[in-house]
């Protein structure tokens, strides 16, 4: 089992790619935005409503079509979340070997990067992560977590 390092990366303006426009894609993406990352999404259709709000707030840059391996060139991270694993794994095997990170959604061994559920506070931030890659687990520990911090 690869073992992940937990570090907290200044995202601002750091060129981040999407490939997929579904719930998952739309989700890992919110979060981004919310550490100034600059990103853009590769899909053949959106899937998730609420990606067009965004697109019309100029947050994100959309390109309605299917993924090229030359997509990944000077990217800091991608994320593998369409519905196919194949593709999220060839995904990961390109970027990787290219030293670049990469998060696949379907998979917990084709990646290199993991999302921790973060609670996030007033001045503080806590990131949780479990060895097995397991978001449910870390959601769960996150709603313990900040429970007992807004006591």
């Amino acid at each position: 089992m690869k073992k992940y390092f937990p570090i907290c990366i200044d995202l601002s303006n750091k060129n981040i790619l999407i490939v997929g426009g579904g719930k998952i894609a739309y989700r890992k993406m919110k979060n981004l935005l919310n550490y100034g990352a600059r990103i853009e999404v590769i899909t053949p259709e959106i899937k998730e409503e609420k990606f067009f709000k965004l697109i019309e707030e100029k947050k994100i840059n959309l390109i309605l079509r299917k993924f090229k391996d030359s997509d990944i060139e000077n990217r800091f991270l991608i994320i593998g979340a369409t519905g196919d694993k194949e593709l999220n794994k060839k995904i990961y095997i390109l970027g990787d070997s290219k030293n670049i990170l990469v998060n696949n959604i379907t998979t917990k061994k084709d990646l290199n990067a993991r999302f921790c559920a973060i609670h996030r506070g007033n001045d503080f931030h806590v990131a949780i992560s479990t060895d097995e890659g397991n978001p449910k687990r870390a959601l769960e520990l996150k709603k313990q977590v900040g429970k007992n911090l807004e006591k």
